[in-house]
Formats: C-alpha cells, structure tokens, sequence
C-alpha cells in the first residue's frame, strides 16, 4: 500500500527551520515539516510568580496552541510531552526563582506536530541562549493496520494508523535511547 503523498515508509517530509522570527522574545524559532508548521518563542529566564518560584532552579512553563480553537486533550498531551523533555535538559539550577516560558503556536498541523513542537522548542532554546545539556531532535512514526511503519505520517496517515509514536534523541543519550 503507497502513501498518500507517494514518500517512501521510511521517508520524511521536507524540514525548515528559521530561527529568530519574533521580535519581542528572547528566542524563538520556526520549524515546519512538510504541511506542518509550529512557531515557538521562548521568555526568560525571567521573574517568577510566587507560586511558580522553585528555591533551586528555574520553573519551566510550556503552552502550546492549535492553529484553530481551543486545546484539546491531544494538544494538552504534546504540551506536556515539550515540558518533560525540557524540564530535565535545561540547566535550570543556573537560574533559580526564575521562569522560562515557552510558547508554542501550531500554524498548520498535518501530522507529527508534537514532534514538530519538541524540534521547534529545541532551536528555540538555542536561540534564546538557555543552557542545555544537550541538544534534542525528536521524530514521528506510525504502524499502519497491514503492520507497516511509516515515518513522519501525515495527518490522514495519523487518522487511520494503529498507532503513533514520538521520540526524541538527544546528542549524548546513553546507548542511543530516547529521551521521551
């Protein structure tokens, strides 16, 4: 069975990055693969609420939206699949009491947007100058109903898979596991 956009199973869709896009954000970054485009900006590390204020490191803060309406539980799920990835790679003892907001805004989602997410808020992150320990890139794959695996399935491919699964790897990881 061939793929909708004629890719091979293990082919991705073409990627672009473009770091620095907003004005008004310490870091931020375009990622897009293939239809699917998120941008992300992040804040900080800035002052804290007293409520989100952590004696001994900074507060990581993750929001992500859709291009159109309200977050779903789906959405809910890639924000915090950013913050769990994130909150154990940033350096975040150099910055305690602070805040390091990231904000993720889905321009257009057509498969693997929480893998987009993770790759946007990475370059991001960079951008922003936030120590990390170590860089992450994450990918997206689904196992179809004949038992095939796809990488980078689109939206359709998404819909009709039995399954669908991110990674994200880091430069340093032990073994080569993922990180999330």
């Amino acid at each position: 069975m061939s793929r909708p956009d004629r890719r091979e199973h293990g082919q991705i869709r073409a990627l672009n990055c473009v770091l620095g896009q907003l004005s008004r954000t310490d870091g931020s970054a375009q990622f897009s693969s293939g239809s699917t485009s998120l941008l992300c900006g992040v804040y900080g590390p800035i002052e804290a609420r007293l409520f989100e204020e952590k004696i001994d490191r900074a507060h990581v803060d993750v929001r992500l939206r859709p291009d159109i309406g309200l977050p779903t539980t789906k959405d809910k799920w890639a924000e915090s699949a950013v913050r769990k990835t994130f909150e154990r790679n940033i350096l975040s003892h150099l910055h305690p009491r602070t805040l390091i907001q990231i904000n993720l805004q889905v321009k257009e989602g057509d498969g693997g947007v929480d893998a987009a997410a993770i790759n946007a808020t990475s370059l991001a992150l960079v951008d922003a100058g936030i120590p990390l320990k170590t860089m992450v890139a994450a990918a997206c794959c689904a196992v179809r109903a004949d038992g095939e695996i796809v990488a980078d399935p689109t939206e359709e491919e998404a819909r009709d898979a039995l399954s669908i699964h991110t990674f994200a790897f880091s430069s340093t990881s032990p073994d080569d596991n993922p990180v999330y």
